[in-house]
């Protein structure tokens, strides 16, 4: 089976879509290895990667474009051609209008639809039609979480039958790190207190730091002495965070730290005392899995794919209440015996995700689309969440994103 892979996310800077591809695309490669499948990765432009791709792995060179979506809309049919794959995977929510093969589709999550106001006019004009394009030309879907899985039923109505749930990970650098003099560097590196707790993520709308920030004056207040550390990339509508901290008085306690590459990132993980993630709207919500991976105790949102992925490891509370926040807040910087419990419990969470058990179930995904008969799989060890219909079991019983 030869596969055309979407590599038009692997561009410098990437945040969370452009991850998932480039762990998707390496630990595919590890799968078919020696089993006679090719992969040829398709862009615009020239990919990057963290890791250098195997040999194995082909990188179409031809029919470059500045724009994704002008590329994907005029120039990615012919590319197929080209490359005659049996089955094409495009990794971020949209497929070229004509498609000469069989399609898989990721689409990540439902915001464009349920949250319209956290996204700028042109995505909300551009994307989501083609969105929905895509979730009706697809010969399968797939989503990264059972609650993103659910929204897309709901606001699509597609067959439940093309809609397969493959969860992501943390990526293997995403550990707890004990060298203390690799710590230090990366504290003395971005200027970081001795105590504060971690945000991750794009500084827009739907992480809602707004009321995060709101929160943590009022813990200040209660006596919480910790600082607040930032990392991400400023999105769109980011200016009004930097009047709201100020109007808080919460200038010299909160600290952007900007884009962080990927090397330095496991490290501040694990210098934090505890990570917040109390974004409004996620389909799967990686940072939680990162930070429970580096053994960092969790506060995250109970609501969409947040409440699913932590599953009893985090302390979750309502997105919206500020007040629930705050209170979260306050419990974990005073309680060492609460983050020890969050950091046992987060670690059994985060290795119940595998991006190698990813990779094997989105062969299958192929497989099934491109009509070629599936390989028996191995299962993977212990229970896996997926779903029949519309309802979630575990392997146990059935066999088998300063603000995005």
């Amino acid at each position: 089976m030869r596969i055309a892979f979407d590599g038009t996310t692997l561009t410098p800077g990437r945040t969370g879509v452009g991850y998932y591809t480039e762990h998707l695309l390496q630990h595919l490669a590890t799968e078919v290895e020696g089993s006679g499948d090719e992969i040829v990765v398709i862009s615009n432009q020239t990919i990057e990667t963290t890791s250098p791709l195997p040999g194995h792995v082909r990188v179409h060179t031809g029919r470059r474009f500045p724009l994704r979506i002008g590329w994907m809309q005029t120039l990615a049919a012919r590319v197929l051609e080209d490359i005659e794959p049996d089955v094409a995977h495009f990794t971020n929510g949209m497929l070229p209008w004509r498609a000469p093969v069989a399609t898989v589709v990721t689409i990540h999550d439902m915001s464009l639809r349920l949250y319209p106001q956290c996204h700028p006019l042109r995505r909300r004009i551009i994307n989501r039609p083609l969105l929905s394009v895509a979730a009706r030309r697809a010969q399968a879907i797939v989503t990264v979480s059972n609650s993103a899985r659910r929204d897309l039923l709901r606001v699509h109505r597609v067959d439940p039958t093309r809609v397969t749930v493959v969860h992501e990970a943390a990526g293997p650098a995403f550990r707890r790190v004990t060298d203390r003099c690799r710590l230090e560097a990366v504290r003395s590196r971005y200027r970081l207190p001795q105590r504060f707790f971690l945000y991750v993520g794009t500084i827009e709308p739907r992480k809602n730091l707004p009321r995060l920030m709101e929160a943590f004056c009022a813990a200040r207040a209660a006596g919480v002495p910790h600082e607040l550390v930032c990392t991400g990339p400023y999105g769109w509508s980011s200016r009004d965070l930097g009047r709201t901290i100020e109007k808080l008085g919460l200038t010299a306690v909160v600290r952007f730290i900007g884009y962080v590459p990927r090397s330095d990132l496991p490290a501040i993980y694990n210098l934090s005392e505890f990570f917040v993630f109390p974004s409004l709207y996620e389909g799967f919500g990686l940072p939680v899995v990162e930070a429970m991976a580096c053994g960092v105790p969790v506060i995250t949102s109970q609501t969409s794919s947040l409440g699913e992925i932590a599953n009893g490891a985090a302390l979750t509370i309502d997105p919206e209440d500020a007040g629930a926040l705050a209170e979260a807040i306050d419990r974990l910087a005073r309680s060492a015996t609460l983050r020890r419990e969050l950091s046992e419990q987060g670690l059994v969470r985060a290795a119940a995700f595998s991006w190698q058990r990813a990779a094997r179930e989105m062969l299958a995904v192929y497989r099934r689309a491109a009509g070629v008969t599936m390989r028996s799989v191995e299962p993977a060890a212990g229970p896996v969440a997926v779903e029949l219909a519309d309802s979630p079991v575990t392997s146990e019983h059935a066999s088998r994103g300063v603000w995005s």
